[in-house]
């Protein structure tokens, strides 16, 4: 327990550190580049002024009612997963999302709440499409035809531009941002705050105790998605600055109780333009380590990615790299998209000590007089993942890092393709159809992600009712 106090400690002091540096990066942010644009210390930004300081959002309320919003997301969605040795997987469901978002009170601080109800048919699927379908908290209840509840409800209060809520919400941060690839997402009840107070500087933070799973009605205990830990609270805390269209900057923190503290930091620079040529360097960096209990053994994980791109009109390629440096799986939480690592694919390259290379080419055919229509396609080959050190280890973890008897181990590769359309106005503005197709091959039987090939189509209709 002094341990995992400690750690918190030390997380709010780091935290506070970086919210001071981020409120005086007007004065020296462009000392952060100076090596590569200047051959000289860079002149002093302007003093700071009114005009700098965001209007007050909740200064323009109009009220609870006048301000509210009630939205639909009808998506389809289908799937198909052909897992060699080991079977298939079939779905295909319709989903619905009702959402209404109330203003804010007129006043010093505003009130509000919001409501929704989730729901889904099942139109193909059946026992073994887990939660491609619906699934029960017994493991089971993929048979259910039909399913729907309260996906996200909250509580919220406003002063000036900084929100806080307590409810089922749907998180935006490193750590929690839903895994929405399936007919309905996860959303994550506890408080969040969210603050941008700040010009180009955004401030968040909060806490959360339960899961509404993908494919689940009901309320379940938070996890790690690869080493399924039980975890009683998640906090996190951190920010995102950005100075203009070219530089942003990331960093974050979370504490998994008993389980590990965690760190993210992000850094992108762009130079140029699309017309000639556009370059963007981008770093993601993550540190985790164990506190409290130790409820998933002993932790110290390194994993970061390095990624280069070039634009040049309709075309842009990306090649990026990829390391973890730790003798443990990299983990995140359970139900999230977070793991924000270049690599990060159908398959997440984040075995012990693994390493990855990918290359991505993306055309985007509004330049060719088709707006919204775009085509992605990627290849990428892991190589040097090794878990023997803890699979011969004498830690409870030990089986973990054993697939098929052996210490995880060798190489595999991923190839992919994602035509997509957005229609870019009308009626059905904003409508969206996504096809991925995604390859994955092993060339060893032990690395914990077999051959596969998924077919995946999504289809997205939002309507604005008011």
């Amino acid at each position: 327990m002094k341990k995992q106090k400690r750690s918190i400690a030390l997380s709010i002091l780091l935290f506070s550190g970086f919210m001071a540096t981020a409120a005086a990066s007007h004065a020296d942010e462009a000392d952060a580049d100076a090596s590569t644009r200047h051959t000289e210390a860079p002149p002093a930004s302007p003093p700071h002024t009114e005009a700098d300081a965001p209007v007050s959002s909740q200064a323009k309320s109009n009220g609870l009612i006048e301000d509210s919003h009630f939205n639909l997301l009808l998506r389809s969605y289908t799937e198909h997963d052909d897992l060699k040795g080991s079977g298939k997987k079939d779905a295909s469901v319709l989903g619905a999302q009702a959402v209404f978002e109330s203003g804010y009170t007129k006043g010093l601080i505003g009130l509000g709440g919001d409501v929704s109800l989730f729901g889904a048919f099942k139109l193909n699927g059946g026992e073994g499409a887990g939660n491609r379908v619906h699934l029960g908290t017994d493991g089971g209840g993929s048979g259910q035809l039909a399913w729907a509840y309260p996906g996200v409800w909250d509580v919220k209060a406003r002063i000036s531009n900084t929100v806080v809520k307590y409810g089922q919400q749907l998180f935006d941060n490193p750590f929690l941002v839903p895994h929405d690839n399936r007919s309905l997402p996860p959303t994550y009840r506890g408080f969040s705050l969210a603050s941008d107070e700040i010009k180009g500087l955004t401030l968040k933070a909060g806490t959360v105790d339960a899961v509404l799973a993908r494919g689940m009605t009901s309320v379940t205990g938070l996890t790690t998605e690869y080493g399924g830990t039980h975890i009683s609270r998640f906090i996190y805390f951190g920010g995102d600055w950005t100075h203009d269209a070219d530089t942003a900057v990331s960093l974050w923190g979370g504490i998994a109780n008993d389980v590990w503290q965690q760190y993210y930091l992000s850094a992108t620079q762009s130079i140029g333009d699309p017309a000639s040529i556009r370059w963007t360097g981008a770093l993601n960096y993550y540190y985790t380590s164990s506190i409290g209990d130790q409820r998933q053994g002993a932790i110290t994980n390194n994993a970061y990615s390095l990624a280069l791109s070039g634009t040049h009109g309709a075309h842009t390629v990306q090649v990026a790299y990829q390391q973890i440096v730790s003798d443990q799986t990299f983990d995140y939480m359970g139900q999230s998209a977070g793991d924000y690592l270049s690599n990060s694919l159908d398959v997440d390259y984040n075995q012990p000590h693994e390493k990855s290379l990918s290359l991505t080419y993306t055309l985007d055919m509004k330049r060719y007089g088709v707006p919204g229509f775009k085509v992605s396609l990627w290849g990428a080959y892991g190589w040097d993942a090794d878990g023997s050190a803890m699979a011969n280890g004498n830690s409870a973890q030990a089986a973990a890092y054993r697939i098929n008897g052996q210490p995880i181990q060798g190489t595999h590769y991923q190839v992919g393709v994602i035509p997509s359309y957005t229609v870019p106005g009308g009626k059905l503005k904003n409508t969206s159809i996504k096809f991925y197709y995604m390859h994955h091959h092993s060339n060893s039987p032990y690395y914990p992600d077999g051959t596969s090939d998924v077919y995946r189509l999504m289809v997205n209709l939002p309507v604005n009712v008011f």
